[in-house]
């Protein structure tokens, strides 16, 4: 199995450790960076590769067509448009696509809320005092607005050279920047806000692995108020341990299998139905498909059945064959089960169908009860035909949906062919 990771944050690193330590799995992760490529830097396999740079919607569509089983985007919770890149690229390439998410945090009502970098630089602007700004430098510059940003500002970012040198074209350096890799413990937060006097800290909602908590705590300690830049949307996905399980699911060894598929010649065959209800017609309309002789019995049989197998009679006798087709519209007795190679009980009485059920295995024969699975000999399963090819689907009793999803993808799989 393939397993595509954009990663470039500490539940991505996780998540690719957890599926690295299982066997039959091939992962590839994509960063931005070579920072990135440093921190995921795993012990060389054959199993695992690292793909580096920022990448177009074009490239990630060329990559994800590949081949790769699922595709787990987890980037960080305010990469947007790096998101929906990744989710339009799986759209285009038919892509199993999981969104790997962070859980918010529960700041207290102490914080101060904002709903973007903009609104936050505004609000700075009417505080005085320190700001500890701990969002990272890509939107370094719209805090530049701030009233003498160059004496207040002290920005925690990444130590990469390029990150550096933009600091620096800000006007940002020397002490004013604090150049680690975090997440941080509250108590590093604190010192951090004291020693450099800080009043304000702002942080984004990056969840508990991105230390968003440790922060919150750090600044209730420190006296300092925290500016929370909200994120743009509530997204939908999964969280690391869901995501491990949907993604290594498939790698389970099935349960053995109860039910096998066999395939009996009913031609000739004497096949008794008891029930005329909606389950009892799609299995006589499929039955009068075969050569097998049919004998249906219920107290009251309604005009469909006896228009199709009025139908049935009418090609019958213009092919010249002789097949029967009984309809006995009475109370069900045992005689009617006389003969019977194969017994169907599709009534709508719990109780009958469980007596047509006894009487048939104390005689031997091979019954199939509707409405109760552990009661049956034989599944009557979802019959697909296209020219000479025939196919029987069942879920083993365990899901009617999802045999049904199994027999429409197999006659759409068929359709074209001759």
């Amino acid at each position: 199995m393939k397993i595509l990771v954009f990663a470039g944050t500490t539940e991505g690193r996780l998540l690719i450790e957890a599926l690295l330590n299982m066997n039959k799995l091939f992962v590839c992760a994509c960063v931005a960076t070579e920072y990135g490529k440093e921190i995921l830097e795993h012990e060389p396999a054959e199993n695992f590769e690292i793909k580096t740079g920022r990448l177009t919607g074009e490239e990630m569509e060329s990559l994800i067509a590949q081949g790769f089983d699922w595709v787990v985007d987890a980037t960080h919770p305010y990469a947007t448009v790096v998101t929906e890149n990744i989710k339009e690229a799986c759209e285009k390439t038919k892509a199993r696509y999981i969104r790997l998410l962070r859980e918010k945090t529960n700041f207290g009502s102490d914080c101060v809320f904002v709903e973007n970098t903009a609104a936050a630089a505004d609000y700075l602007n009417t505080t005085t005092g320190n700001i500890l700004l701990t969002t990272g430098s890509k939107e370094l510059e719209s805090y530049t607005s701030i009233y003498n940003y160059k004496e207040r500002l002290y920005a925690r970012v990444l130590p990469m050279e390029q990150v550096l040198a933009g600091c620096s074209a800000l006007g940002l350096s020397g002490r004013h920047l604090i150049c680690m890799q975090g997440p941080f413990s509250q108590e590093l937060n604190k010192a951090m806000l004291e020693q450099l006097d800080c009043t304000y800290m702002v942080t984004k909602d990056t969840g508990t692995e991105g230390g968003a908590y440790e922060k919150y705590q750090a600044a209730k300690a420190a006296g300092a108020t925290l500016v929370v830049v909200g994120r743009a949307k509530q997204e939908a996905g999964l969280s690391l341990t869901q995501v491990i399980e949907t993604v290594t699911g498939e790698l389970k060894e099935p349960e053995p299998a109860e039910w096998f598929p066999m395939f009996v010649n009913i031609n000739d065959r004497n096949i008794a139905v008891i029930g005329a209800g909606k389950i009892a017609r799609r299995r006589i309309e499929t039955l009068l498909k075969f050569s097998c002789n049919l004998r249906i019995v219920s107290k009251e049989i309604p005009e469909e059945i006896k228009q199709l197998v009025q139908n049935y009679r009418n090609r019958n006798e213009r092919a010249g064959q002789n097949r029967s087709v009984e309809l006995l519209e009475k109370e069900f007795e045992i005689a009617d089960l006389a003969g019977a190679d194969l017994v169907l009980a599709a009534t709508n009485d719990r109780k009958l169908n469980q007596h047509i059920g006894i009487q048939c295995r104390e005689r031997g024969m091979l019954i199939n009860v509707a409405d109760a699975k552990e009661e049956c000999d034989f599944y009557f399963p979802g019959v697909i035909m296209q020219g000479s090819l025939i196919a029987g689907v069942t879920a083993q009793g365990k899901s009617h949906s999802l045999a049904k999803k199994g027999s429409d993808a197999i006659r759409h799989a068929w359709k074209n062919i001759e």
